[in-house]
């Protein structure tokens, strides 16, 4: 192999086909571009988490006809966001070492590697069957009767995690969506909490969104409130295409009994970040974080992570000098700026 620069030059020069995917924030896909840019240090990772770019890759073989291979890999990123020349050398290099005997994955000195949890390898499966046009699993059809009712809403011990995954990926086939949207108001918790965490990587209609928050409003006139719920009934609408309806539901949700329960706002900066582009959004946002029982050290964490966001730092600085703040959001902003002093 010739002198190998970067990871795509690597599996461009092993003669492999491969998708690369955000597994942090939302299992999307990164065009092969915007990776490039990238990994070559051009431009800022686009979907930082913890500041550290997740990443899912697809890489294949169409001439040898060879099996799928997956790695998931993790890379710390400088204080701009971006991928430092030394990390990407140095994982290039092990992989040179290795002469592709293994996968990072089953590398145990690769410092790279990770395992992503279990519902997020579902909805990556389901993503790379439909990116190769490849069947959905054994679990789909089982799932579809399900979500059409013949077998009882109350029967859903009986449906696989990986079949929920399948049919949020397929959304846009076989009428699922009009499927999904008339059964979600009607079925139990634990199979909406699966559905829940499948919908949060697909970009979800209008008509699926307002069902979600026909869900939101019936547990929010409850004497006690849920707020784990509340906040999985987020990371279903996170990718929605109505950002006026998401940001509706969020105002109310941060003004509700359960606005400042940590889940909430985690569930609200982790994955429906875009909303707080709104500025009444970001303002109540951040005044139920200055309220959150978890403290200054949670409050910290929360606004560091936005504000390494492409595209947020704006929404957040403004909110942070909103002269109508509160004193107690006030102090914590205060307190914030001096852990950068």
């Amino acid at each position: 192999m010739a002198q190998v620069n970067g990871i795509s030059d690597f599996l461009n020069q092993a003669g492999t086909q491969f998708k690369v995917f955000d597994m942090g924030r939302r299992i999307k896909e990164i065009s092969a571009a915007d990776f490039l840019s990238f990994e070559l240090g051009e431009s800022a990772y686009p979907l930082p988490l913890q500041q550290q770019a997740w990443l899912g890759f697809l890489v294949w073989n169409e001439d040898k006809n060879s099996e799928l291979v997956i790695w998931f890999l993790r890379f710390p990123l400088d204080a701009a966001g971006k991928l430092t020349k030394g990390i990407r050398d140095d994982f290039v290099l092990r992989l040179l070492n290795k002469e592709g005997s293994e996968t990072p994955q089953q590398d145990e000195t690769n410092p790279y590697g990770f395992k992503p949890k279990q519902e997020h390898m579902a909805s990556f499966h389901a993503k790379a069957a439909t990116q190769l046009k490849q069947p959905a699993s054994s679990y789909y059809e089982h799932t579809i009767d399900y979500f059409t009712g013949k077998l009882g809403f109350d029967q859903w011990e009986f449906v696989g995690f990986q079949g929920i995954a399948d049919i949020a990926a397929r959304l846009n086939e076989n009428n699922n969506s009009t499927l999904i949207t008339a059964a979600i108001e009607k079925i139990p918790p634990q199979p909406f909490e699966a559905l829940a965490q499948c919908l949060e990587h697909e970009k979800i209609d209008t008509a699926l969104t307002q069902a979600i928050v026909n869900v939101i409003n019936r547990e929010l006139e409850k004497n006690t409130i849920d707020a784990n719920f509340i906040s999985l009934c987020i990371r279903a609408l996170s990718n929605t295409q109505d950002a006026t309806q998401l940001e509706l539901i969020l105002n109310t949700i941060l003004t509700s009994n359960v606005g400042s329960h940590p889940e909430v706002l985690a569930s609200i900066s982790g994955r429906s970040w875009l909303a707080l582009q709104n500025e009444t959004t970001v303002n109540l946002f951040l005044e139920a974080l200055a309220n959150c029982n978890e403290g200054q050290e949670f409050f910290n964490l929360v606004i560091v992570d936005l504000i390494n966001i492409p595209g947020m730092q704006a929404s957040i600085l403004n909110a942070v000098k909103f002269p109508e703040r509160s004193e107690k959001l006030s102090q914590a902003i205060g307190e914030l700026f001096k852990t950068f002093a």
